[in-house]
């Protein structure tokens, strides 16, 4: 699925599809916020998953997010100037906050214009990324991540819609087919085993219970909402017009 410029989505909810309208998979009505999406960064263990491409003609600011969160810039940022992708993060002290910035040290641009599979592992305090789930590069980090991360969805395709000054927003058009979170988890085998596995046999994993969500982009219902693959509970949704100046 491509993700337009300034078309983000995010996973923000928790939907109850016990009751639905017909033909649709879920209503703009039966959903609450999920607290679990929310708070999991601060979790000492997980594991991110996506694969995607970004060409070089797709429309984006000169600095874009595959994924991340609102306020102080977390995610997975894509440089097109210098052609760079990273994870970036800020995290405190309590004293002040410092901002850490893992890049991919062998990815190459070619790669990124193709598709690639990137996964960024947290392991208590350490941070380590991974393309096509081989190690890339790694940091450590003391604290914790800042609270600004807390009480904010996460954002798919961009960072910040609502940031008053434009080139803070993060705003990039993708191709995106797969992503996927997995708690309570940072061995990268059990993403490996996420990330290949086909979405009618998840749920006979050991690992099934922290799956936060799995999304393959091929089911989208009558909403514009992308269908949740693992537990038909956090689906991806469009993000409001007035969420997006």
């Amino acid at each position: 699925m491509k993700i337009k410029y300034k078309e983000p989505y995010w996973v923000k909810f928790q939907w109850d599809i016990t009751e639905h309208h017909d033909n649709q998979y879920v209503t703009k009505f039966d959903k609450e916020e999920n607290n679990i999406i929310k708070d999991f960064l601060h979790k000492e263990n997980y594991i991110i998953t996506c694969n995607f491409k970004i060409k070089n003609h797709y429309k984006k600011d000169d600095v874009s997010m595959v994924y991340g969160k609102p306020g102080k810039n977390l995610g997975l940022s894509y440089n097109q100037k210098s052609k760079t992708l990273a994870f970036e993060f800020w995290t405190t002290n309590n004293t002040e906050d410092v901002f850490n910035f893992v890049e991919f040290k062998t990815l190459t641009v070619k790669e990124i214009e193709n598709g690639i599979t990137l996964s960024v592992a947290r392991d208590k305090n350490k941070i380590i990324v991974y393309k096509n789930f081989v190690e890339d590069n790694s940091i450590e980090f003391q604290g914790n991540l800042i609270d600004d991360y807390k009480d904010n969805a996460l954002f798919i395709g961009c960072s910040s819609p609502d940031c008053d000054s434009e080139k803070h927003r993060y705003y990039g058009e993708i191709d995106i087919s797969h992503f996927s979170i997995l708690s309570k988890e940072s061995d990268i085998e059990k993403g490996k085993i996420l990330y290949e596995s086909e979405t009618h046999n998840l749920l006979l994993h050991k690992f099934y219970d922290d799956v936060l969500c799995y999304y393959d982009f091929k089911t989208i219902n009558n909403l514009g909402i992308i269908y949740d693959e693992s537990k038909n509970t956090n689906f991806l949704e469009k993000v409001p017009t007035e969420y997006v100046k």
